[in-house]
């Protein structure tokens, strides 16, 4: 199988922009060109985003507000790839375009993401892979995670000593586990959601660089610990969360409610220690973990993950890895994997009944 020329495109739930990839992968491998960019929503698509995030059920019932939000979307990552065009000579054969998820309730078997992968394809001109969950979810899966596929292809390239996870810290925490026989993937927890969430509000910035509010302050561990007894925490996997979920735990208005540097130490301490928790469910210690996605940028989260993480943790920068693009190639790798007809989720990862290729691909 030849390598394809492949645009990966991802925002996820804390909607800071559109992460683009450009990479060459045979849908087993994945080699870097190095192009990467981050690219802001407009304000207007954006402002329309985080509504929907407040009330994603009732807003997906009005057929005129998600027809104007698909479209605004879908030229947002549009203009994100032609700039990508305009400034590199390499001419992709194929765009994922993940969308911008506002809901996703495994417990209904639903998950629902904004954008219209035809219209992306009329726009750039370009075959178009989108609509990455859906099927997993007719055929019994949750539709998340799908990472650990490409995670897996990770830890391979590093040639790490197994069994050895990586670790992605986005909106929600996911974990991939393999071991040389066996892959396993699922949600851990609170990954910079209830930080960022809590920075917006009481300190007016988008989210805590460096981690530097959370380590003036003191962690209330008996609330994290009656947080962690929801039942999802002590769930085995396959599972996965809804970012609503963890803001309905009756832990979180509690935590809200301490002192501004209190409530953010107990945050990133509950996000350290969700982690941790999700070690009982493998089914083998690791010997290394990798921390990828914007969590590893904490200074003091990362801090806490190698004190309580009981394995040689590294964040992916540390690795020479792009590791705020790492969803972005995702992306791209399943992508090129729908090319070739290779399956991307599993009974282990998502709770799908048999090995399932993921994702839809409109022909330009």
């Amino acid at each position: 199988m030849s390598y394809i020329p492949t645009i990966g495109l991802m925002s996820g739930t804390s909607v800071d922009g559109i992460d683009l990839s450009l990479v060459l992968s045979n849908g087993l491998k994945l080699k870097r060109t190095g192009i990467n960019s981050i690219t802001p929503y407009r304000i207007e698509t954006k402002n329309l985003i985080e509504a929907f995030l407040k009330n994603p059920k009732r807003l997906l019932k009005n057929e005129g507000d998600l027809q104007r939000i698909n479209g605004l979307i879908t030229v947002d990552h549009a203009n994100a790839v032609k700039k990508i065009l305009k400034e590199n000579k390499i001419l992709p054969k194929l765009v994922g375009f993940h969308g911008q998820t506002v809901l996703h309730d495994p417990k209904n078997k639903s998950t629902f993401q904004l954008g219209d992968g035809v219209l992306l394809s009329k726009l750039l001109k370009i075959d178009v892979v989108c609509d990455f969950r859906s099927i997993d979810i007719e055929k019994g899966g949750q539709g998340a995670p799908i990472a650990p596929i490409y995670h897996k292809s990770i830890i391979e390239d590093l040639n790490l000593d197994l069994p050895s996870v990586v670790i992605n810290i986005g909106g929600i925490a996911n974990l991939t586990y393999w071991d040389g026989n066996n892959i396993l993937g699922f949600d851990t927890g609170p990954g910079n959601n209830l930080m960022d969430n809590f920075m917006q509000i009481n300190f007016k910035r988008t989210f805590d660089e460096n981690g530097s509010m959370a380590k003036l302050g003191k962690a209330d561990f008996n609330l994290i610990k009656t947080f962690l007894n929801e039942k999802y925490f002590n769930k085995y996997p396959p599972k996965s969360l809804d970012r609503l979920d963890l803001f309905s735990n009756v832990s979180f208005n509690r935590i809200s409610k301490l002192k501004d540097i209190d409530a953010m130490a107990t945050f990133c301490h509950l996000t350290a220690l969700s982690i941790r928790n999700s070690f009982k469910f493998l089914p083998k210690k690791p010997l290394f973990s990798i921390i990828v996605g914007g969590g590893q940028n904490n200074k003091f989260l990362v801090s806490l993950l190698k004190k309580y993480l009981s394995t040689k943790t590294f964040t992916s920068n540390e690795l020479f890895i792009p590791g705020d693009f790492i969803e972005s190639e995702l992306i791209a790798f399943l992508s090129v994997r729908k090319f070739y007809n290779l399956p991307s989720s599993f009974p282990n990862t998502t709770g799908v009944r048999e090995d399932t290729v993921l994702g839809k691909r409109v022909m330009f």
